[in-house]
């Protein structure tokens, strides 16, 4: 590539776009995470609570349907299109959160209804969450091993 006729090396660019490159806020990017995700936590409880408080469950057996709750507010947000925009603020305060794993198959759906149920919908939720599905199992299956072997663990 020439410039002022001048030839341009890798490393020369590489420098000039290192000094043009905008420096991340970092600060801002964590407060940004940490408000979002604790919200999103908060929202958890508060759900988990009114549970606790109507429905007449114990803290252990509302957490279950606290989680499916959460995940339908958070796939009903990603349709309307909402979550996408509290992700662009927030980055990864919206994407830890089981909420953001419900976004990330819910949009994956969303992008591929158009070839069908079950090779676009389908196929296509699959391929994000299949790699954390395995990944879960595979931890859960070491865990429930290293628990055997070693007795550790409480009195289940």
């Amino acid at each position: 590539m020439k410039l002022n006729s001048m030839s341009l090396t890798e490393q020369d660019y590489k420098q000039i776009a290192k000094k043009h490159k905008p420096k991340p806020k970092v600060l801002t990017n964590c407060l940004k995470a940490f408000l979002v995700g604790g919200t999103i936590c908060l929202i958890g409880q508060c759900i988990q609570q009114l549970f606790m408080t109507f429905a007449g469950m114990s803290a252990k057996e509302a957490s279950s349907p606290t989680v499916a709750v959460l995940i339908i507010i958070s796939v009903i947000l990603t349709c309307f299109g909402v979550y996408d925009k509290i992700a662009q603020w927030a980055g990864a305060g919206s994407a830890v959160p089981v909420t953001g794993f419900a976004n990330s198959m819910c949009s994956s759906a969303l992008e591929a209804r158009a070839e069908g149920l079950v090779l676009g919908v389908g196929a296509s939720m699959f391929k994000l969450a299949g790699s954390v599905i395995v990944f879960g199992v595979v931890a859960a299956f070491i865990i429930g091993v290293i628990h055997v072997i070693f007795g550790l663990g409480g009195n289940h």
